[in-house]
């Protein structure tokens, strides 16, 4: 009887000194939980303006993608309803309104009206983050943001 005390007493310690970021390290952020903004970075030419245009560059601020090892960021811009650009990548990456060749491109530029979201790719079972490898089990939306693109 003692020794099963003890047992119980020193894995409750155990227990109580897990940090809580260590006990739920493997948890996802949940749909909806996030934020993203979009900014013309000072290194862009037209960096005068804070509205971003046709061909400049953007990046983004996100909140909420901590525990993530690979959030991703989906540009999506359209003209007359009609999707004319669209670019996925990290985060961390900068964004060129438009790219070197796509419809938005290939109309002569103008105006968009554009999204940015924020997400992230589950593994066919559902639990957990998707590693790159294997199949996909679909996308978690954490947040989205729209904003116009000038000429």
């Amino acid at each position: 009887m003692i020794r099963r005390t003890v047992c119980v007493a020193v894995a409750g310690i155990c227990i109580a000194l897990v940090p809580p970021s260590a006990a739920f390290a493997g948890s996802l952020p949940a749909a909806n939980s996030g934020t993203i903004s979009v900014y013309v970075p000072a290194t862009t030419l037209s960096s005068s303006a804070s509205q971003p245009r046709y061909q400049d560059s953007v990046a983004v601020h996100t909140t909420g993608i901590g525990t993530l090892k690979n959030p991703r960021v989906w540009i999506a811009c359209y003209q007359n309803g009609a999707l004319v650009y669209g670019e996925g990548g990290s985060p961390s990456d900068t964004f060129k309104l438009g790219g070197d060749m796509s419809q938005w491109v290939m109309n002569g530029g103008g105006g968009a009206d554009c999204t940015a979201d924020l997400y992230y790719i589950l593994n066919a079972k559902g639990t957990g983050e998707w590693n790159g490898h294997g199949a996909q089990g679909g996308k978690v939306s954490l947040a989205q943001t729209s904003f116009a693109a000038a000429e």
